[in-house]
């Protein structure tokens, strides 16, 4: 009987610790840099640079609840948090970010290109 219950012990020690802890991600995460990679015949140098000083105003709360609280300049957005065991996060079943190393890091595409954010936990 302990023979059979030991490698399951094994397996489920294991998979939890492929998953973010839900302790290591409750708290407040701001924007630490921010990566805009448009494209040059559809923007300007100064438009680049526009939008990644509006990006590092981001900042987000996940509760203990599982919910998260976006804020930006100007909009607030509230929705459930959700991870799977590579470290995906998913904000309402809509892929949200990778947790990995302490951050968590967001892309975002649009027609002009794309917008990486690195996110680190308040202190």
């Amino acid at each position: 009987m302990k023979q059979t219950f030991f490698p399951l012990f094994c397996l489920a020690l294991v998979l939890c610790a492929c998953q973010p802890k839900a302790d290591s991600l409750i708290g407040e995460w701001k924007a630490d840099k921010v990566s805009v990679q448009f494209d040059e015949r559809r923007s300007t140098p100064d438009m680049v640079k526009q939008v990644g000083e509006l990006e590092k105003h981001n900042h987000f709360v996940i509760n203990n609840d599982s919910s998260l609280v976006f804020y930006s300049l100007d909009t607030k957005a509230t929705g459930r948090i959700s991870t799977d065991k590579q470290g995906s996060l998913f904000w309402d079943c809509d892929y949200f970010g990778q947790w990995k190393n302490g951050e968590i890091v967001t892309t975002t595409s649009s027609p002009l290109g794309e917008i990486t954010i690195v996110y680190k936990k308040a202190e």
